[in-house]
């Protein structure tokens, strides 16, 4: 189940737009404003680094959203909070897919299976 400030934040702008199968993916970021000493270990060797570029503006905290919409509408959805990096385009281009295409594949599944349960009601309504 998907945190509802991912699915309430109102910030997101889209980065990129993709056609798989019958869908519209749409890869968008917003501003990730959690309290980083939350997500992060301070006493890490990173931290101070991590620290100094997210202050200095050279990296941004976000949170990433894939939507599978089809014919407008959401069907299925996936979010992944503290993502870092220079901006949301550097992240999908260097990410080198791993978690983008994991992402995309779970909102796929989960709206191929939102399709098939429309099609379900859909039947009973109108065709008995």
């Amino acid at each position: 189940m998907t945190h509802t400030f991912f699915e309430n934040n109102s910030n997101y702008h889209t980065q990129e737009t993709r056609t798989v199968d019958q869908f519209t993916v749409e890869i968008a970021f917003a501003p990730d404003d959690t309290q980083l000493d939350l997500l992060f270990d301070t006493e890490a060797e990173y931290y101070p680094e991590l620290i100094e570029n997210l202050e200095s503006g050279f990296w941004q905290h976000m949170t990433c959203r894939v939507q599978a919409l089809y014919d407008g509408k959401v069907m299925g959805d996936a979010y992944l909070g503290s993502v870092v990096a220079e901006d949301g385009a550097k992240w999908i281009a260097n990410e080198a897919g791993g978690a983008v295409d994991d992402m995309i594949d779970e909102a796929i599944e989960e709206a191929r299976n939102e399709a098939v349960r429309m099609l379900e009601i859909l039947k009973a309504d109108f065709l008995n």
